[in-house]
């Protein structure tokens, strides 16, 4: 009988689960090497099925919505969210002085499961701490929320605290924060990962595919392409009747002459 992962298949990507198998046969292979056990168990493990990451990003029109309906607090959040690409644990870490003319420092981030001290860690990767780019708008009111900020004399304190001034965790602000706006605007499925995915899919049209992996800090543009950007229909759309106008017209005028009454069948 050929042995099976067990795992939430929710939870994780295929490749992850690759990374996965291929350290626990490397380890395993060790110790058949060393004589502590007779034979891999690993050797023939297959992957379980895994679902497809979801495609989901918001329209212009939904950001739109969406932060006319935010406001204050909100309405940076989803600014820096939109604008600046960063994940929900690198945004609730940021602190006043992370706040620079038009960019952002990123080189912390909220721990979900840690408690105390633990809470504010490491970013998620080494290319993850990184400025990111501000644009004039939301740095003017970035700089307008730093200057009324209670703890505005403290650089460390967090950008956006709590009551008490701690950390938010990410899960208590998406549940009691940001989702009940979110459908407020229409949008009843906001989460940070389609959140994100919108960040890098709505920016294309401005900038190219360096210009995106760049401000969400990816290692890799591959990994910008292939989890990040997300086809835009209407971008599409229009590209292939520019396409199309590009080839059959002339001077003005329309190239083809097929007649589209051959096109009928007879008979």
């Amino acid at each position: 009988m050929t042995p099976r992962f067990r795992c939430d298949r929710t939870r994780h990507r295929r490749s992850t689960l690759k990374h996965i198998r291929t350290y626990l046969k490397a380890a395993l292979e060790y110790a058949v090497d060393e004589r502590l056990i007779n034979r891999n168990p690993a050797r023939k493990l297959e992957l379980p099925k895994t679902q497809k990451s979801r495609e989901r990003f918001y329209s212009f029109a939904e950001m739109k919505q969406l932060l006319s309906v935010a406001a204050g607090r909100e309405n940076l959040v989803f600014r820096i969210l939109l604008f600046c690409g960063l994940r929900p644990a690198e945004l609730l870490a940021l602190r006043i002085e992370d706040v620079d003319a038009d960019q952002l420092r990123i080189d912390e981030a909220v721990k979900e499961k840690e408690k105390g001290a633990n809470r504010i860690g490491e970013t998620k990767t080494e290319t993850s701490d990184a400025w990111v780019a501000v644009p004039p708008d939301l740095a003017r009111d970035l700089k307008a929320w730093v200057a009324k900020h209670p703890q505005r004399h403290d650089p460390r304190a967090f950008l956006f605290p709590t009551a008490t001034g701690t950390a938010y965790r990410v899960g208590n602000f998406l549940k009691r924060v940001l989702k009940p706006i979110a459908k407020s605007a229409g949008i009843e499925d906001f989460d940070f990962r389609a959140m994100r995915s919108t960040a890098s899919t709505l920016f294309q049209k401005h900038g190219t595919v360096k210009d995106t992996q760049g401000q969400m800090r990816h290692a890799d543009p591959t990994t910008t392409l292939r989890y990040y950007v997300k086809v835009i229909p209407e971008n599409q759309r229009k590209a292939v009747a520019d396409f199309e106008r590009s080839v059959m017209k002339k001077g003005g005028k329309r190239r083809s002459k097929a007649d589209p009454g051959g096109l009928l069948m007879k008979g």
